[in-house]
């Protein structure tokens, strides 16, 4: 048998050729797309890209919490209220209701100034809402809790509300203050003891008032000593109002 000519071999194998590439070529157009072409396909640019030239944002490694002291405002912050509060103090008696508006500001603030509740706890009493006075000199106490001018008309709230027992603790801490006005504490003090039934204590109240100061009439009149007959009975109940403490 004659073998086929050497060029018949050389075409054979440039037509295989040929047909191989034809093949890869045609996969690559129209066969599956390389799975890492899909991932990127599939991902949807961010909604806020960068704009072009825009650095990338870094993200910065978490950082340790510290317990750092608060940082203090500037002193010149309490210089100020101060000053306000002073001309308020000298306004409130020709602008009553401004002042009065600007203290209650000023509480809502919660500002640092014991003299803004004072004043607005006097204003309350004086209006009759012995709730919010109370309030009033409670935050008043909070803040200047040595202030027995501040205590004194607290307690006395409290005895005006029939809270015997919280007014007797807030006497006994004006006592232990000692302020000039001690022998007006201890008779309001033998009020209060009285009417919780502690009669032999608000007596021994009632002459140690009368030891600091014989002519306090109110612990005498509690003692009897200036009673009429016709008078006999409950105890009549300390003045409406509390001292002129500012």
């Amino acid at each position: 048998m004659q073998r086929p000519p050497f060029h018949w071999f050389v075409a054979v194998a440039l037509g295989v050729v040929l047909l191989v590439i034809t093949v890869v070529v045609y996969q690559s157009m129209e066969g599956p797309v390389p799975f890492e072409r899909a991932v990127v396909a599939q991902v949807a640019p961010p909604p806020f890209a960068l704009q072009p030239g825009a650095a990338a944002p870094t993200l910065a490694a978490p950082v340790a919490e510290e317990h750092a002291e608060p940082i203090a405002l500037p002193e010149r912050g309490n210089t100020y209220l101060t000053m306000l509060v002073d001309w308020l103090g000298e306004a409130r008696e020709r602008e009553p209701a401004r002042v009065e508006q600007d203290l209650t500001r000023l509480a809502r603030l919660d500002a640092p100034e014991v003299r803004i509740y004072r004043w607005l706890g006097v204003i309350a009493h004086r209006r009759g809402d012995e709730l919010a006075a109370t309030a009033y000199f409670e935050h008043a106490v909070r803040l200047a809790p040595e202030e027995a001018a501040d205590l004194f008309n607290l307690a006395t709230l409290y005895l005006l509300q029939e809270r015997y027992p919280e007014a007797i603790r807030t006497f006994d801490r004006v006592v232990r203050l000692q302020p000039p006005f001690l022998d007006d504490t201890y008779a309001y003090l033998g009020y209060c003891l009285d009417q919780m039934g502690a009669r032999e204590e608000a007596q021994r109240a009632w002459r140690t008032a009368i030891e600091i100061d014989p002519n306090n009439a109110m612990a005498r009149r509690y003692l009897g000593e200036q009673v009429a007959p016709a008078a006999a009975g409950p105890l009549p109940p300390p003045p409406g109002s509390p001292p002129p403490a500012e």
